[in-house]
């Protein structure tokens, strides 16, 4: 399958490979307790119903596709049991209680921040499976009805039915790029534990998350667990308990609290895709609280400006070194997406759905209602606040020896770099009643220049990062 707007494949090789190894790791831990696990390729529909199972129990999705494949099976299926199994907080526990929301999911704001209020401190976390429960479920659960033959195949990347552009892709990317990944990621549930268990017990890296979760260089300034749950590999439920677990034994502080604070941040976005639907995957999103610029149209370069921003050539070196990371690594880091989404939509007012498509393309951590609820926020259609990132200010703060940006773009000090990107000034207009943005006074026709700090003159100097984005012009639409 492909992305309908830029044509990109819906998964990348890589993310294939994460996926592999992530069911050969459950096949491993299954045998080890006397089961095992019977792997087949094919549609999901197809082959559920050549193993012509009594019942079927899944996760319940929450996102257009993912529903649709729920209705094919279920039209297949004997019985179809789906199961609330991948948020924090229960769906049933927020929305069926009466406790928070009498309405149910109708309920739910649009605004992050009041979900939290309604949820943090009133609605229990559930407690994690009892491992040695189910452990003893399985070794009484032998896959009897199956043949040596079908238990025994074990699918290599050549069996997955990958796109040929995917490959193509895939095969294009230099295999020693002379770049070591901040993190390199390996599938299954067995990489997930090892993963907690080094960073809360065996660094405390855990303790500094709040200080560190926006850089982008090192191993342990975040806690890299997104892949895992976007596969289920491992739960939110099962971090919380060990969060609480390290608080217990070791320390409680803004840190520990911040890792559970961004979980009940994936929960929400869950909720707003199941909320909002469809929405989510259209152009104007679900509303704005301020006048839009108008999308780029394609015959004022929009193709062009776009390949520059997914080959990491626009000229914002900030910008260019997430892209390229992306491209190699399947990852970037929370603040580089924020970035790099902000630019597009923002500033070269791209049709944003194509970056949530490239996205989709080659994240790691792909779901559906994470990337395509940040991305829908990012460009100010998720009628909150249209938080528009300062490109120049953002390298100042996270990056301002440009040590990250120098590790992915090698040519930044040379000629062979680009100039910027001439992009032409968005002005955004405050509705009446609305949240507008953040720094609405400079919204409004405000003045400065790019990289500028507040005020003027001698005092208030550009720092020497700016020079790499002196020929950007004038702007005040600027918060972040």
């Amino acid at each position: 399958m492909i992305c309908s707007l830029t044509n990109a494949p819906k998964c990348s090789q890589r993310r294939a490979e994460f996926l592999l190894e992530s069911v050969l790791d459950l096949k491993a831990q299954y045998k080890r307790l006397g089961s095992d696990l019977l792997i087949k390729i094919g549609t999901t529909e197809d082959v559920l119903e050549q193993l012509n199972a009594d019942i079927i129990v899944a996760s319940r999705e929450v996102c257009e596709d993912e529903q649709e494949l729920e209705r094919k099976v279920k039209r297949r299926a004997k019985e179809l049991k789906l199961v609330w199994d991948n948020t924090l907080y229960h769906y049933g526990d927020v929305f069926e209680s009466g406790e928070c929301y009498q309405n149910g999911i109708n309920d739910l704001p649009t605004q992050f921040t009041q979900f939290r209020n309604k949820v943090e401190g009133k609605v229990s976390v559930r407690k994690p499976t009892n491992d040695s429960d189910l452990h003893e479920r399985l070794k009484r659960t032998s896959p009897s009805n199956f043949g040596v033959e079908d238990m025994m195949f074990v699918p290599t990347i050549e069996d997955i039915p990958l796109s040929d552009d995917a490959r193509q892709f895939h095969n294009s990317l230099p295999k020693d790029f002379g770049i070591n990944p901040v993190y390199t990621f390996k599938g299954g549930e067995s990489e997930a534990l090892k993963r907690v268990q080094r960073y809360l017990f065996e660094t405390d890296a855990v303790a500094t998350y709040f200080n560190t979760r926006n850089g982008m260089l090192e191993d342990l300034e975040s806690t890299k667990l997104a892949p895992f749950l976007s596969l289920g590999c491992i739960s939110p439920r099962f971090i919380e308990n060990e969060i609480r677990k390290y608080e217990k034994e070791r320390v409680k502080n803004k840190s520990t609290y911040w890792v559970i604070f961004e979980l009940t941040w994936r929960d929400y976005f869950r909720f707003f895709a199941l909320r909002h639907g469809t929405k989510i995957f259209k152009l104007d999103g679900i509303g704005s609280n301020v006048k839009m610029p108008p999308w780029t149209a394609e015959h004022e370069g929009r193709d062009e400006i776009f390949e520059k921003w997914i080959t990491g050539t626009t000229g914002y070196p900030l910008i260019d070194a997430n892209m390229r990371e992306l491209k190699l690594t399947g990852w970037m880091s929370n603040r580089g997406r924020q970035n790099v989404a902000s630019w597009l939509a923002l500033d070269a007012r791209i049709d944003w759905r194509m970056g949530a498509e490239w996205f989709e393309f080659l994240l790691l951590d792909y779901d559906p209602a994470s990337n395509w609820g940040n991305w829908v926020s990012a460009a100010g259609l998720a009628r909150g606040r249209v938080n528009k990132f300062n490109i120049p200010k953002q390298t100042k703060d996270y990056d301002p020896e440009m040590i990250y940006c120098r590790k992915f773009i090698p040519e930044l000090d040379s000629k062979n770099y680009p100039r910027p990107l001439q992009l032409k000034k968005a002005v955004f207009e405050e509705r009446r009643g609305g949240g507008g943005t953040r720094g609405d006074r400079r919204f409004k026709g405000g003045g400065g220049k790019e990289g500028r700090g507040r005020g003027s003159g001698k005092k208030n100097r550009q720092p020497p990062i700016t020079a790499f984005y002196s020929d950007q012009g004038k702007s005040g639409n600027v918060s972040s």
